[in-house]
């Protein structure tokens, strides 16, 4: 901007005459000063606009994974401790630590296994010792944490193992997004190969939908005291396998044979054998105790001694079941090591005796008709519906021929056949009269795991008498009497049998429910079944045990195979050149079956349980005979 100037100029005249007097001169007045100009402050130029910063790109909003609420923790109870065995490795030559076990149930917590309802931390001591803290200890998860769960590797699963790390100890919501991705990623991962701590690995090359190949694998436990080098395994069910016996081409399988192709294989030669397992279970008579009057247990009692029970387990399945013998309500090969002896010799064995069972009914002023049929204290006959599943041929078969039994004795049947797809929803709601299904199990070596499944409200859904109606199952009391009177209640029983680690204190619970189930009959048990597994025990295998030796009282979650192999006991026969064991199992082929063990359709573990064990060694093996576990990869285990 320019600047103005502006001068102003004042005049002050005075004109002042004085006219008398004095000549003196009248001295001129001094000038006044013209007023100086106001300073105008100078206007500092203004300084130039600083350019505008650009805006920050907005980032994007990435939420931070939601915690989960983290629920009262239950107080841990026991500190189950495992020493594995020292110099162990991976087949990809990685040591095989206590770092494995750690990754994988942490991986296992993000996949929101049920195990971690029971445990509240692992934790690897050393590189030899990890140690699980137990909030809820039982049977079960002792098997499972000792047995039954198959431990990955860490080289393989290293990127897995450390994010299921970070994500628990964040506690991340696992259904949120955070837990939703990393199982996502989880399922994606195809590696190549499997990484295996058993003696024998799978032939990636080798897969096809016919057949594959398990190699010997050098770092793999106990690989220098096998003989063979490799083990085929033919894919397919049982109808698939026989042709390949009847060829000599197979030297044991798992598979399920019925009688007649028993004996066509056994034709083939002298040499050619069956091994018989007991099984998880077995079939036996449900009554619904809302259906008068077999809520009376003299009429169950009458049943049981009106049906002969190894004819029974004859028609469902040959020499392949055993009629029950104890009626104890759990396997009769598990009686001799939870019952004592005194208490073993009061069972009552219910042995086939009609005129017992008759002389029940009369006691209950039951009559028998001039039909032949028994006619009910209420006037009503003794006929009654029985379902079983139709597509179990066995228990199909068992239930004909305890229906025709029965009839000679005085009480009608009529069998119809569902589908098994419905058993669980029919045996809750108790939509049945009779019911023949699994009658007991023993997925576990201990009694709980089968009071759980016939008498109480697990796995099976067969019993919940405090159930809203529609929903009890066959509607058993669980407060019952004792031996010695005292009224207890079956389910306290059986949580108390399950509770803890040490079975001897176990024992007692276990006693008494054997009892009361004993002198109740909720359940008619009828036959055990039994594997057949056919063996070649000459033209390419030999070292087969004798069949009296105790490996043959495992069932097949502790094959006697599994075992003899693993051990080095099976060796090749001297025509045996290949050293090659051959063997036989459905397992899921390439495209869909894969490499990735924590993912479905996976090749390794689909083995089943009698195959992946050469390929993922457990750390311990259960012997049935014995009552323990006994160390393969793991040297000890303490509980505290």
């Amino acid at each position: 901007m320019k600047l103005k100037s502006f001068a102003l100029t004042a005049v002050a005249l005075s004109l002042l005459l004085a006219a008398c007097g004095s000549a003196t001169p009248t001295a001129a007045p001094k000038p006044t000063e013209a007023p100086k100009p106001t300073a105008v402050p100078p206007t500092a130029a203004p300084a130039p606009t600083a350019a505008p910063k650009p805006t920050d790109a907005p980032k994007p909003d990435v939420p931070k994974p939601t915690a989960a609420p983290v629920p009262t923790p239950l107080p841990v109870k026991n500190t189950l401790t495992i020493t594995l065995k020292k110099g162990l490795k991976w087949s990809d030559g990685s040591a095989y630590t206590a770092k494995d076990i750690v990754g994988t149930y942490n991986v296992f917590w993000a996949q929101s296994d049920s195990i971690w309802t029971q445990i509240a931390d692992v934790v690897a001591v050393n590189d030899t010792t990890v140690e699980f803290k137990i909030t809820r200890p039982g049977p079960a998860l002792l098997r499972s944490l000792l047995r039954s769960n198959n431990i990955r590797a860490y080289s393989q699963f290293a990127k897995f193992m450390d994010q299921a790390a970070t994500l628990r100890k964040d506690n991340v919501d696992r259904k949120g997004d955070a837990g939703k991705a990393y199982l996502d990623d989880l399922s994606k991962f195809r590696p190549a190969e499997a990484v295996v701590s058993g003696p024998f690995n799978i032939d990636p090359k080798s897969v096809t939908e016919a057949q594959l190949t398990l190699k010997k694998n050098p770092n793999g436990y106990n690989a220098d005291k096998i003989g063979f080098d490799s083990i085929l395994v033919y894919a397919g069910e049982t109808k698939d396998s026989i042709p390949l016996y009847l060829s000599g081409e197979l030297d044991y399988s798992s598979n399920a044979y019925p009688p007649e192709a028993e004996k066509s294989i056994l034709a083939v030669g002298d040499y050619m054998k069956i091994i018989r397992l007991a099984s998880s279970g077995g079939g036996g008579m449900y009554f619904n105790n809302d259906v008068y009057p077999l809520g009376k247990k003299e009429v169950r009692q009458a049943f049981a001694y009106a049906i002969n029970r190894a004819e029974v387990a004859k028609a469902a399945l040959g020499e392949s079941a055993v009629g029950i013998k104890y009626m104890a309500g759990f396997s009769d090969l598990a009686v001799p090591t939870w019952l004592p002896a005194d208490l073993i010799g009061k069972l009552n064995t219910y042995a086939y005796d009609p005129a017992k069972a008759e002389a029940l009914l009369k006691g209950l002023n039951f009559t028998k008709g001039a039909d032949g049929i028994w006619v009910d204290d209420k006037g009503k006959k003794m006929e009654y519906e029985m379902i079983v599943p139709q597509d179990f041929i066995d228990y199909f078969n068992a239930a004909e021929n305890t229906a025709l039994q029965l009839k000679k004795f005085g009480i009608k049947l009529t069998v119809r056949g569902y589908p098994s797809a419905e058993r669980n929803t029919v045996a809750a709601k108790g939509t049945f009269q009779i019911s023949m299904d699994i009658g007991f199990r023993f997925g576990f070596p201990h009694p709980l795991s089968s009071y759980d499944y016939n008498i109480r409200d697990g796995i099976g859904g067969k019993n919940n008498p405090t159930n809203p109606e529609g929903s009890r199952g066959m509607n058993w009391p669980w407060v019952q009497k004792a031996a010695d009177g005292k009224e207890v209640n079956i389910k306290d029983l059986v949580d108390k049998m399950g509770d803890g680690f040490d079975p001897e204190a176990q024992k007692p619970y276990v006693a008494t429910v054997a009892q009361i189930f004993n002198d109740q009959l909720p359940v008619v048990t009828l036959f055990e079944r039994y594997f057949n597994d056919p063996i070649d025990t000459k033209t390419r295998v030999t070292g087969w045990l004798p069949f009296t030796d105790p490996i043959y009282v495992n069932n097949q979650n502790d094959s006697p195979t599994t075992w003899m192999l693993i051990e080095g006991i099976l060796k090749p026969s001297a025509t045996n050149t290949k050293k090659i064991f051959t063997t036989s199992y459905p397992y899921i082929a390439p495209p869909k079956g894969h490499f990735n063990v924590f993912a479905t359709d996976n090749i390794p573990l689909g083995l089943g349980s009698v195959n992946n064990p050469w390929l993922y060694t457990p750390l311990f093996f259960y012997s049935f005979a014995e009552g323990k576990y006994v160390p393969m990869l793991a040297e000890k285990y303490e509980i505290k």
